[in-house]
């Protein structure tokens, strides 16, 4: 009778050993996983980040794709990592939706944010450190960014109309850059 019950003890301790391996394996993939998408998320990195200019793909999006058919054209691409990563990436950046159908260039040395972005509408501005808004030239399907920065206001917000006897403050300052 000894040696049953030690036979069982072996076999609860063995399993309950089992359990708690299996539990803290679990919790380490989940939170290995967890620090994976929460880096990456905040901490945005280009397929290629080596020296050179990277490899420029053409993607079009159509009407009505989501982040998920985005996220599938885009690493079909090789221009993202992980789906799964890009559609959180969209789900938390000011782009949100905003993705427009058309046909875009865009490089493997484009973060996702980047990418997001050009899908958006918005270009680099020249200085390089800026996105604005461009427009759209219809007969290509591609962006076209706004040459001039008084393109970039609101069309709400239009300059008053001045006449020939007025004299603004606005009309006297412009007279003085010109000059």
């Amino acid at each position: 009778m000894n040696s049953r019950k030690l036979g069982y003890g072996i076999f609860d301790s063995t399993t309950k050993i089992v359990f708690v391996v299996v539990v803290a394996l679990i919790i380490i993939g989940g939170a290995k996983t967890a620090y994976y998408y929460g880096y990456h998320l905040f901490n945005q990195t280009a397929v290629y980040d080596g020296d050179g200019d990277g490899e420029t793909v053409s993607v079009t999006i159509e009407d009505g794709d989501d982040a998920g058919a985005i996220a599938d054209k885009l690493a079909d691409a090789g221009l993202i990592k992980d789906k799964r990563l890009f559609k959180m990436q969209e789900k938390f950046s000011d782009c949100k939706g905003k993705e427009k159908a058309g046909t875009y260039e865009l490089n493997t040395k484009m973060t996702p944010e980047d990418m997001l972005k050009t899908m958006s509408g918005l270009v680099l501005s020249e200085d390089g450190k800026t996105w604005v808004e461009a427009t759209t030239d219809s007969s290509s399907g591609g962006n076209k960014a706004l040459e001039e920065e008084e393109d970039l206001a609101p069309e709400e917000e239009e300059e008053p109309v001045e006449t020939e006897g007025e004299d603004t403050e606005e009309s006297e300052g412009e007279e003085k850059e010109s000059d």
